[in-house]
C-alpha cells in the first residue's frame, strides 16, 4: 500500500514538473497549437501535457510492487500511439496513415489469449463468441480505435479531454477493485494523479482563465488507448465484468463521436471535415461559457460512470444495464436535434466547398 501512494503522489508531482519544463522547449519542438478561423484560443499553446502525463506514469510505476503489469506489446502498442499522436502536432498528418496506425497498435495491445474470453455474454450467446474467437478479436481493436479517436474529438474545450478520461479512470479503478484486479485498479489511480496534475495546467477555474498547456494529439489519443486497454482487460477472463456493461464508463465521448459521424454522413460529408457539431460546441451555442461546458460534461461522464459502478455492485442484470445504453443516446439525439434544427429532409445540407477538409491534428 505504501509503494501505490509513492507511485500515485511521484506521478502527480512528476505531471506537474514536466508540464513546466517541457512547455518551455515546446516552441523549439514545434509543437505548439496556433490559434485560426476555428481555433479560438489566445496565442501559440505548446502540446506537450500529454508527453508530461506518460512520462510521468511510466516513471511511477517504477514503485509499483510487481512493476508496470503492461506486457511488451501493450507497452510498444501506446508508445506507437504516442509517436504517431507527436507526429501528427508536429506536422498535421493525414487521416490515413494515422488510422492504419491506430489498428496496429491496437491489434499490439490486444492480448489474443485474454480477448478470446472477452465478456460479451448480454448481447452475443457464448457460443456464438466460442465458435467465432475472430469476431471478439475485432470487436475489441474496433473499440480501442475507436475509443482512441472519441477522446481526441473530444478534446476541444479546455480541460474536457483530461477531465473526461479523468473522470473513466475514478469508476475504472473501483470497478477493478470490485472485480478483484488490483493491477489494473492501481495502474488507473496511478495514471488519473498524473492527469490531475496536468489539469492544473489545462482546465479553467479561479487561478488560470484560460489552459496554458494543452493535451495534443499523442496526450488525447493515448489517454483513449489505455482506457480501451484497461476496460477490455477488466472484462475479460472467466470472471471479467460485461463489455457491454463498461461502456458507461466511456459513454459520453462514445455517443457523441457516433453522432457525429452519422450526422456527417447524412449531410453528404467526410466523417473527417471540420465543423463546430460536437456536443461541447452545441452547449457552448446555448450560452454555456467553455467551462461550464467543461463541468456540465465532465459531471455527464462521471454520473455514467457511476451507473456502472452501481449496476455492477448492486448486481444489476448485464442485459438491463446494456439496453440502458438507449437513454444516453436517445437524450443526446434529442438534444442534437433540437439544438441543430436538423430532421432528415434538413440532413441534406449543401456540401461545402471542399467537403474533404479535414481538420488539422483532429482524429476521424
Amino acid at each position: 500500500m505504501a509503494s501505490l501512494y509513492l507511485s500515485i503522489l511521484t506521478a502527480f508531482s512528476l505531471s506537474i514538473v514536466l508540464n513546466i519544463g517541457l512547455k518551455r522547449v515546446a516552441g523549439e519542438w514545434r509543437l505548439l497549437d496556433v490559434p485560426d478561423a476555428r481555433k479560438l484560443h489566445e496565442g501559440a499553446v505548446p502540446l506537450c501535457g500529454g508527453i508530461a502525463i506518460f512520462i510521468a506514469f511510466f516513471i511511477a510505476n517504477v514503485w509499483v510492487e510487481d512493476g508496470m503489469h503492461l506486457s511488451r506489446s501493450v507497452i510498444l502498442g501506446l508508445f506507437l500511439i504516442l509517436l504517431f499522436g507527436a507526429m501528427d502536432d508536429r506536422f498535421a498528418l493525414p487521416a490515413l496513415p494515422r488510422l492504419l496506425a491506430q489498428i496496429v497498435a491496437a491489434g499490439l495491445i490486444v492480448d489474443i489469449g485474454e480477448v478470446a474470453s472477452l465478456n460479451l455474454s448480454s448481447v452475443l450467446p457464448p457460443e456464438v463468441t466460442a465458435r467465432f474467437p475472430v469476431l471478439v478479436l475485432l470487436i475489441a481493436i474496433v473499440f480501442i480505435v475507436g475509443i482512441i479517436n472519441a477522446l481526441n474529438m473530444t478534446d476541444g474545450v479546455d480541460g474536457l479531454a483530461g477531465g473526461s478520461a479523468a473522470a473513466s479512470l475514478f469508476w475504472l479503478a473501483l470497478l477493478s477493485l470490485h472485480g478483484e484486479r488490483p493491477a489494473i485498479a492501481v495502474q488507473s489511480l496511478v495514471l488519473l494523479a498524473a492527469v490531475i496534475g496536468f489539469l492544473g495546467f489545462n482546465m479553467r477555474h479561479r487561478w488560470r482563465r484560460r489552459a496554458s498547456v494543452f493535451l495534443g494529439d499523442a496526450g488525447s489519443t493515448l489517454l483513449g488507448a489505455v482506457i480501451g486497454c484497461f476496460v477490455i482487460a477488466l472484462s475479460a477472463g472467466r470472471d471479467g465484468l460485461s463489455f457491454p456493461v463498461l461502456l458507461w464508463v466511456v459513454a459520453i465521448p462514445v455517443i457523441d463521436t457516433l453522432s457525429l459521424i452519422i450526422r456527417r454522413v447524412a449531410a453528404g460529408r467526410s466523417p473527417f471535415s471540420a465543423d463546430r457539431w460536437h456536443l461541447h460546441h452545441l452547449l457552448q451555442d446555448t450560452g454555456l461559457s467553455a467551462a461550464r461546458t467543461t463541468l456540465v460534461l465532465v459531471a455527464l461522464s462521471a454520473l455514467c460512470g457511476a451507473v456502472a459502478y452501481l449496476g455492477v455492485l448492486l448486481q444489476i442484470p448485464a442485459q438491463l444495464l446494456t439496453a440502458g445504453l438507449i437513454v444516453p443516446a436517445a437524450l443526446h439525439t434529442v438534444f442534437v436535434f433540437r439544438m441543430t434544427g436538423q430532421s432528415r429532409a434538413a440532413l441534406r445540407l449543401p456540401r461545402p466547398a471542399n467537403p474533404q477538409t479535414t481538420i488539422p491534428g483532429a482524429a476521424p
